[in-house]
């Protein structure tokens, strides 16, 4: 038990304590084949120049972040749309400007040709 205790003391001198440091954190993420092109194509761009440092990803990532607006979030959201996702805000809408109805009287009237699904 002596040996444990004495074996352990030795240990936790031994053992390098961690340093606390204040830099950023870098975090990578997968890229898809089309975006890592952009990617690259974009930074070829803008290094081509005869001083400085090159330009490196995640400043054109981040300046390209900034340049999202409420339209192009509402763009990437209506790509994660389903089918069925799209029909209920279909249904959603009509019945704002219509009164309730229920969506298989309104799936009925889409059939029908009563509803005419109008693109914006």
């Amino acid at each position: 038990m002596e040996i444990d205790r004495i074996s352990n003391q030795t240990l936790k001198r031994q053992l390098p304590k961690k340093e606390e440091t204040n830099e950023s954190t870098t975090y990578l993420k997968k890229l898809d084949q089309e975006a890592n092109r952009l990617l690259v194509a974009i930074k070829d761009k803008a290094n081509k120049k005869t001083i400085g440092r090159k330009v490196r990803d995640a400043e054109i990532i981040k300046a390209s972040l900034k340049l999202i607006g409420p339209d192009q979030i509402k763009d990437l959201q209506a790509l994660t749309y389903s089918e069925k996702d799209r029909l209920a805000l279909a249904h959603e809408d009509y019945q704002k400007k219509n009164g309730k109805l229920s969506l298989e009287g309104f799936i009925a009237k889409l059939l029908s040709g009563e509803i005419h699904n109008k693109k914006d």
